[in-house]
């Protein structure tokens, strides 16, 4: 037959539900509820699509939509923002050389909690001062920005509660090196309600610092077009456990009430927009994270400058070289949902102030994105895939509903200070912990495939910080009397050459306000209770036992996965067909804990003879099977501890064996 004459109408037309159901069958896909209370089909068709108007526009639209307007994608590039956590300005000035000689091309820091909360070094912890660069004078901007050619490099620094002392010094500091400040680009940015909310309390008033937001956007505005001075980022809320439609809809509430604000204080709609930064946090389920930041594209007002970082409530202390491949991904989800800058966490930065060599593989995986994938030549290039625009819709749609309830109950701030956000992302942190110990969501590594305890690197050490290492600055309150104690913001820019520090400025200004606070979300991450739990069966072990039986294989394989997510090393015997060999095989092994595997035919049978040879012992004996409630009974009646499943809790299991065994457990 000649190629010319071919047509498809001597095929039948397959119905769309015989489509879906073999997808399912062959791919063990099947519909289920996401955590954004999305309902994910199997298969979608252009129909799940079809009410979707704006998909007939292009990516390069002027509504807004699909991307519109990315820098990114015309210039075949996203700024690599890889940030700088050493503590020491010094150390973090030479890294920052090494990788902007190396491919990086922005001036990017981890500002300490310490300068987060408005603190200087003298008067914060060690943790809170070991977490990144705490920028207090004049002398810090200059020994960290030397040798940089600011000109051509952009910035990016979150500076916490306020910007107003890092800009004092940067405008100073531009005065004494005879270089123009409009020249300045980048993000400079503060994020006084997200600090609230990561910290529990903030120096000043949130109305001080909501002056302070719109000092520095005007500041911006006149003289350095190009800088974002307002950060709206949903990253704390992310490292508290919270979803997508969270995520968003937190976004919005706080990025309207910055807008109201600063309209209030005189500047303009047009006047803001082009000075905020939106920040995200991109985790590992690569559909959502692509359709979450889409989702935000198309909600906003104007085209948005999206920040991304990938996760680091992903990031796991065991086997951290998985943490790579867990960042790689989400930096492809990053770029393909349309980030304009993007830090990747290196896979070490859960220990420790990071190593050069895990900056490096972070910054590579930026290049080869970039170079070696072309990712960013496609201007929305998830678009049209019927699964993400689905999905992306939803996302959309159910963060608008619950943005619209923070607004009717008061705004972001109200939701705050009432606990609201607080509580829904602690309910959201509980469902997704339960999730986690009963490895329905995966983390590779530490729920499923976990390395032996004795093959986890060793390689990867914490370097120890001590606060001595860096320099002190205390600005004497005796030479504070030359100044007027009721300053303006504009003062403080003045004074920032005369060597007064960053805590210095916040206590000036706390004297005529009162801090604010509310209840601090809970920081947490994913692997953390895994971690924790290894630590007490460190050197245990478990004995499994496989009957004769086809069905005892694959129950041996969920009891060795499950044991040994929890730190146990695991020893397999096969082919048992009497109660004999189980009696003797436990006698001979101690083991502090034994799984028999087989039907539940063959283990009613053989367990009731082999554990009448423990009576006078404490033997702890799992069977794998389905959890029944009579069946359960029945076992644990012949001496059986539990029946465990591939959806049993690890941590509540394993605590309850620890307990049995007296072992004090913390998790």
């Amino acid at each position: 037959m000649k190629t010319n004459t071919l047509s498809f109408h001597e095929f039948t037309r397959t119905p769309k539900e015989d489509w879906a159901q073999e997808v399912s069958k062959n791919t063990a896909i099947s519909s289920k509820e996401t955590l954004e209370n999305i309902f994910l089909k199997p298969l979608y068709f252009e129909s799940d699509t079809a009410h979707l108007d704006y998909l007939q526009q292009s990516p390069a639209g002027i509504d807004c939509l699909r991307g519109a307007g990315k820098e990114s994608y015309i210039l075949g590039e996203w700024e690599i923002t890889q940030k700088i956590d050493l503590p020491s300005i010094k150390e973090s000035n030479k890294l920052l050389l090494h990788s902007l000689r190396n491919g990086q091309n922005t001036a990017a820091f981890t500002c300490s909690e310490a300068m987060r909360q408005g603190k200087d070094v003298d008067e914060a912890t060690e943790a809170e001062v070991a977490s990144g660069a705490t920028i207090s004078t004049l002398e810090d901007v200059a020994h960290l920005f030397q040798h940089v050619a600011l000109e051509a490099v952009p910035l990016f620094l979150n500076t916490g509660c306020t910007s107003v002392p890092l800009l004092s010094f940067l405008k100073a500091y531009c005065v004494d090196h005879n270089f123009n400040m409009r020249q300045l680009k980048g993000t400079v940015g503060m994020d006084p309600l997200g600090t609230l909310a990561e910290y529990g309390r903030v120096p000043l008033s949130t109305r001080d610092l909501y002056d302070h937001l719109a000092y520095a956007t005007r500041l911006a505005h006149s003289n350095v077009s190009e800088l974002k001075t307002i950060i709206v980022s949903s990253i704390p809320y992310h490292n508290s456990g919270a979803n997508a439609v969270q995520e968003l809809a937190y976004m919005l509430a706080t990025g309207v009430q910055y807008i109201d604000e600063c309209i209030k204080r005189g500047l303009s709609l047009h006047q803001v927009l082009p000075h905020m930064t939106f920040s995200f946090s991109v985790s590992s389920h690569l559909f959502m994270e692509i359709s979450k930041l889409r989702a935000f594209d198309d909600t906003a007002v104007s085209v948005p400058f999206i920040h991304t970082e990938t996760s680091h409530l992903t990031q796991s202390k065991e086997d951290m070289y998985t943490n790579a491949l867990r960042s790689t991904v989400q930096a492809f989800a990053s770029i393909v949902g349309g980030a304009d800058s993007l830090h990747i966490e290196p896979y070490d930065s859960v220990t420790s102030s990071s190593s050069q060599f895990a900056h490096r593989l972070a910054r590579n995986t930026h290049l080869i994105l970039q170079h070696e994938t072309h990712i960013s030549k496609v201007m929305d290039p998830a678009g049209g895939s019927w699964y993400v625009e689905a999905y992306t819709h939803e996302l959309m749609t159910k963060a608008w509903e619950l943005f619209g309830n923070i607004e009717d109950h008061g705004g972001m701030e109200e939701a705050l200070k009432q606990g609201r956000i607080q509580d829904e992302v602690e309910q959201m942190k509980v469902k997704r912990q339960e999730d986690i110990e009963c490895r329905i969501e995966r983390l590779i590594g530490v729920t499923h495939y976990a390395p032996k305890q004795q093959d986890v690197s060793q390689e990867i050490k914490s370097t120890p910080f001590k606060k001595e290492e860096i320099k002190m600055y205390k600005y004497s309150d005796q030479n504070a009397s030359e100044f007027s104690s009721n300053l303006s913001l504009e003062d403080y820019t003045k004074l920032a050459s005369k060597g007064v520090t960053a805590g210095w400025m916040l206590k000036q200004m706390a004297k005529q306000t009162q801090p604010d606070s509310v209840v601090p979300l809970t920081k947490w991450r994913a692997a953390e209770k895994f971690e924790k739990i290894r630590v007490y069966t460190k050197g245990m072990s478990i004995g499994i036992m496989e009957l004769t039986d086809p069905s005892s294989r694959k129950k041996a394989e969920i009891a060795r996965s499950l044991f040994e997510s929890a730190g146990f090393a695991c020893e397999t015997i096969k082919n048992i067909d009497s109660y004999v060999e189980i009696a003797d095989w436990m006698n001979e092994q101690k083991h502090e804990a034994y799984v028999i595997c087989g039907s539940d035919e063959l283990v009613e049978k053989l367990l009731t003879k082999a554990m009448t040879y423990f009576e006078e012992d404490s033997v702890y004996v799992y069977v794998v099977g389905e959890e029944h409630v009579s069946r359960k009974t029945q076992w644990q009646q012949k001496g059986v501890m539990s029946v465990i499943h591939p959806k049993t809790n690890v941590i509540q299991c394993v605590k309850k064996l620890l307990c049995a065994l007296e072992v004090e457990v913390h998790v």
